[in-house]
C-alpha cells in the first residue's frame, strides 16, 4: 500500500531495519560502481561507429568493429550479435546470419528464467545490470529473420521457424496478460509478416492450401488495409499456386531505419506506484511516496521513411510496387507501451531503495554534523544521477517491411528495383537477375535505409 505522504521520511525507518548494518557498505559499493559507470561509454556510444559504417554501406568495416565489441561484451553482446547477423545476411552470408540468430534465440529463451542476483543488483543500480534478454518485439523478430535467413540459404528450416514465430507470440501474449493485465490483446507483438510467411510457405507445398488460407486470413485481420491479401485468400481457396508454366516471385523490401531506444523521462502514474509498492514489499517493509520527480525509462525513436514504396520492373517493363505489410516501429512502440508502468515502477523502487540506503547509512554511522550529512546526501545524489534508462536494442532493424507477389513465366528474368515517392523515382535503384522455376517460389530480399540499398540484393537459391 502507498503510505501517507505526511510522514516526514516515508518508509525510511522500515528501510533502516531492512538494511541494518549493511547500509554503509552498500552505499560505498554503489558509489564505487557509480564512479566506474561515469567513466564508461554507454551502449549507444559503443555501437554508434559500427552502425554509422553500416548505413554508409561499409559492411566490412562495420562487421570488424562489431566483432571487436562482441569479443569484449559489456552487457550488450546479444544486440551486437544481432547487428552482426544483419550485416552477414545483407553481405550474402545467410548461413552465418542464421547461426547467430539461432544462438541469440536460444540464449534469450534460457534467460527468461530470471537471476535473483541480477534482479537485486538492478534494484540498487539500474536495469542495465541485468543481462539483456530482448524486448518482446525483438524476440518475435529474431524468429521472423530466422525465417528470412533460411529462405536466403537453403530454405530447409524456414517453415519450422515460421511456426515457432507464431507459437512464441502466443506465449508472449499469455505472459504479458499475466504481468500487465487483460488490456494486452491477442494481437500483441505479432507482425502481419509472420502469419503471411507461414501462408506463403504452406501454399508452396502445393497441397496445404487450408493452412495457407488460415494464415492469410489471420494476416488480413491484422492488416485489413493491405490490398493484395484478398487475392491471396481467394487463391488459397481455389487451391492454385500459379498458372501452368509459371512460378512466383516475392519481392521483400525492408524500408527505412528502424526503431531504436532512447532515454526519456516519465512521471510516476498511480498504476506504476502500485506496482512499485508490490516490488518493494517483496524485498522489505518499504513504502512509496505518492509524489516523485520524473524517472528515466526507455522510449522508441525512428527516422521517417526515406521514400514510399519500391517500384519493380521486369525485363524493362514497369510492373508494380511493393506495399507496406509490417510497421516495425509501431510494433516496438506498442511493446514498450505495454510494460511502461512496470518500467516506471522499477525506476521508482530503485529511487526509494537508494534514498533509504543513504538514510540508513547516516543513522548507522551516527552522522551528526551538517557537513557530513551534506556529503552523504551529495553522494546519494551522485548515486541516483548515474542511473540511466536501458537503451540496449537491436539497432539495425528496418522501419517497415514491404512486399510484392509476382507471377512470372518460368525462365530467366532481369528485375530493376527503385525507390518511389508520390509515384516518381527518387533514386537510381538496383538490378538483380533471377531464374523462375515453374510451380516454385523465388524470394528477393533488400534493405533500403535510405534511397539506395545496403549490401547485396539477396535472391534465394
Amino acid at each position: 500500500m502507498i503510505r501517507d505522504s505526511n510522514c516526514p521520511i516515508p518508509g525510511w525507518l522500515a528501510l533502516r531495519s531492512a538494511l541494518g548494518a549493511c547500509a554503509a557498505p552498500i552505499l560505498a559499493a554503489a558509489l564505487l560502481v557509480a564512479a566506474v559507470q561515469c567513466g564508461c561509454s554507454t551502449h549507444a556510444q559503443r555501437l554508434a561507429a559500427p552502425r554509422q559504417a553500416f548505413y554508409a554501406n561499409d559492411l566490412q568495416h562495420a562487421h570488424a568493429q562489431l566483432d571487436k565489441l562482441s569479443a569484449k561484451p559489456k552487457g550488450d553482446r546479444s544486440v551486437v550479435e544481432l547487428d552482426l547477423a544483419m550485416i552477414e545476411l545483407l553481405n550474402g552470408n545467410a548461413p552465418s546470419a542464421e547461426r547467430r540468430l539461432q544462438a541469440i534465440r536460444d540464449e534469450w529463451e534460457e534467460m527468461e528464467q530470471k537471476s535473483l542476483a541480477e534482479e537485486a543488483a538492478a534494484l540498487i543500480t539500474d536495469d542495465q545490470r541485468r543481462a539483456y534478454s530482448g524486448e518482446d518485439y525483438e524476440k518475435i523478430l529474431v524468429r521472423v529473420f530466422l525465417t528470412l535467413a533460411s529462405l536466403m540459404n537453403d530454405g530447409v528450416d524456414a517453415e519450422a521457424y515460421s511456426l515457432q514465430t507464431l507459437a512464441k507470440q502466443e506465449k508472449l501474449v499469455a505472459s504479458a496478460q499475466e504481468k500487465w493485465g487483460t488490456d494486452v490483446g491477442l494481437d500483441y507483438c505479432v507482425p502481419p509478416l509472420a502469419p503471411y510467411l507461414r501462408g506463403v510457405l504452406r501454399e508452396a507445398t502445393l497441397h496445404d492450401y487450408d493452412d495457407a488460407l488460415r494464415a492469410y486470413t489471420a494476416t488480413a485481420e491484422l492488416a485489413p488495409e493491405v490490398p493484395f491479401l484478398m487475392d491471396d485468400i481467394d487463391r488459397a481457396r481455389t487451391g492454385v499456386h500459379s498458372s501452368p508454366g509459371h512460378g512466383v516471385v516475392y519481392v521483400i523490401a525492408m524500408v527505412g531505419r528502424g526503431p531504436y531506444k532512447v532515454e526519456t523521462e516519465a512521471r510516476a502514474t498511480q498504476d506504476a506506484l502500485l506496482i512499485a509498492d508490490r516490488i518493494l514489499s517483496a524485498v522489505g517493509e518499504y513504502s512509496v511516496p505518492p509524489t516523485l520527480a520524473p524517472v528515466k525509462i526507455p522510449g522508441i525513436a525512428s527516422p521517417p521513411k526515406p521514400f514510399d514504396l519500391v517500384g519493380v520492373e521486369v525485363d524493362g517493363i514497369p510492373i508494380s510496387t511493393t506495399y507496406p505489410l509490417t510497421d516495425l516501429n509501431q510494433m516496438a512502440v506498442d511493446s514498450l507501451a505495454a510494460k511502461r508502468n512496470n518500467l516506471i515502477a522499477r525506476a521508482v523502487s530503485r529511487r526509494v531503495i537508494k534514498k533509504g540506503a543513504v538514510y540508513a547509512a547516516k543513522d548507522q554511522l551516527n552522522v551528526n554534523s551538517s557537513l557530513a550529512s551534506f556529503a552523504m546526501d551529495a553522494a546519494g545524489v551522485m548515486w541516483e544521477a548515474t542511473e540511466s534508462a536501458d537503451t540496449r536494442c537491436w539497432g539495425l532493424l528496418p522501419r517497415e517491411v514491404q512486399l510484392l507477389r509476382l507471377e512470372l513465366p518460368a525462365g530467366n528474368h532481369s528485375l530493376h528495383l527503385e525507390p518511389i515517392t508520390s509515384g516518381r523515382p527518387v533514386g537510381q535503384g538496383t538490378h538483380c537477375d533471377i531464374e523462375v522455376v515453374s510451380g516454385r517460389n523465388t524470394y528477393i530480399l533488400s534493405y533500403w535505409p535510405d534511397t539506395r540499398p545496403i549490401g547485396q540484393v539477396m535472391v534465394s537459391p
